[in-house]
């Protein structure tokens, strides 16, 4: 078989003769490392002989105590272990990295696929062999690797969330996660829900500030009712606690927006759009008021021609 001639990418720096000098001393010393993995399994089960999948019989243990007294560590004496369990010596291609061998390991056909490098590739890489085997390469190439590579780094939320924070504030990205609908609803909802939390919050606090005041005002003597929560939110539903949340962060919108309007600025048609947009409100309420006072939620004909009217209705 003739011997490929191996080109230097780097001609300036070494020449041909050098590259493939050092390209050759480096395989010697993977194959050299790649053979010791292999006999370093291979010792631990002649120690302790497989019993079949699922059995314990205190491998970890005994391997535990034999990498400290040989100066290594046992999770790696266990993953020598089970590559050599999985590659037979019979099975082991020579000149194949041990690497090689341990990201194939899962595979049902691993003893025919590590005989054939990709297409158009003369031999296998560990980030290639990671890729045929569905697994994350250690520098992913293509996009989805690249995807994947990030979802494996931010599965904590706190992580993934410092990580958005730091991304959003490139305009690029800001503007192409806003450009999607879907992201405009997800955040538009996550916002929604944060001022929801907060208004309640709020409503919350205000009582309990009123309560201290009460007694406050009955260790000096003088006798004032004592005003209740008008709500256990310890117990209180998911529905009563949103709508209450959510006429709490409107008033409180209201009360932040109105003292800051332009007014002078507004044109006529604007003005219009608002009035007709609080009439349809009140409305809602209204009906909101009904349906909690006698229990009917039914939306009468005229209730409804007002909801769905358009904001440039005069």
């Amino acid at each position: 078989m003739a011997r490929t001639r191996l080109i230097s990418p780097f001609p300036k720096q070494f020449t041909d003769r050098q590259w493939a000098r050092y390209v050759k001393q480096g395989r010697d010393m993977v194959e050299e490392d790649s053979s010791l993995q292999f006999r370093l399994g291979d010792l631990t089960l002649k120690m302790i002989t497989p019993k079949g999948r699922g059995v314990n019989h205190g491998v970890f243990l005994v391997l535990d105590r034999f990498a400290d007294e040989i100066g290594s560590n046992v999770n790696t004496l266990m993953k020598f272990r089970h590559v050599a369990i999985a590659w037979p010596p019979d099975e082991r291609v020579p000149g194949v990295p041990w690497t090689v061998h341990a990201a194939l390991d899962a595979l049902p056909d691993r003893f025919e696929v590590i005989r054939h490098p990709p297409e158009g590739r003369e031999r296998w890489t560990e980030d290639l062999a990671l890729s045929r085997a569905g697994r994350l390469p250690h520098r992913p190439l293509t996009k989805e690797e690249k995807l994947d590579r990030v979802r494996t780094l931010m599965r904590e939320d706190e992580s993934a969330s410092k990580a958005v924070e730091e991304m959003i504030r490139r305009p690029d990205v800001a503007q192409r996660v806003m450009s999607s609908p879907s992201n405009q609803r997800i955040l538009y909802r996550a916002h929604h829900e944060q001022r929801q939390q907060a208004a309640a919050a709020r409503f919350a606090a205000a009582h309990e500030r009123e309560e201290a005041d009460d007694e406050a005002e009955v260790e000096e003597g003088r006798q004032v009712r004592r005003r209740e929560p008008a709500v256990d939110y310890q117990r209180a539903s998911s529905e009563v606690l949103e709508l209450i949340g959510s006429g709490t962060t409107f008033l409180v919108d209201l009360q932040r927006m109105i003292p800051m309007l332009h007014v002078a600025e507004f044109t006529e048609r604007e003005v219009r759009a608002v009035l007709d947009n609080h009439r349809r409100i009140r409305a809602a309420l209204d009906w909101c008021d009904s349906a909690l006072s006698t229990g009917d939620k039914t939306m009468d004909e005229e209730l409804a021609r007002i909801l769905s009217e358009g904001d440039d209705q005069s």
